[in-house]
């Protein structure tokens, strides 16, 4: 009975900085590019934000951050106008600090 050994066979072949260079472009390949968004877009955050501060909403937070975009969802607790930071608590009352310029999307969860 023959037997192969698979993908084992091939893996001589990948040098260790070829392997490195395959990740990083992938890696590379999956960043998207910061969303520019208009001003009735940011109108329409900063209106999702203070209505969830004041009637304490559930909000679903797409924000973007170095090529990627990841999702927070909770209610608003404080807007900090000066340091341009939004605070958040999330369904496990932790506290959450956002910069506002990396928020892309706003919706109500």
């Amino acid at each position: 009975m023959l037997r192969d050994r698979g993908n084992i066979k091939w893996q001589g072949f990948f040098m260790t900085e070829h392997v490195k260079l395959l990740w990083d472009m992938e890696e590379e390949y999956l960043k998207t590019a910061r969303p520019l968004l208009d001003e009735g877009q940011i109108e329409d955050l900063e209106r999702l934000l203070a209505e969830s501060l004041q009637e304490k909403v559930l909000l679903k937070i797409t924000i973007w951050k170095k090529g990627y975009n990841t999702t927070r969802i909770g209610t608003v607790t404080k807007i900090d106008r000066y340091a341009k930071k939004v605070i958040i608590q999330d369904e496990w009352d932790a506290e959450i600090r956002l910069n506002f310029y990396d928020i892309v999307d706003v919706k109500v969860k």
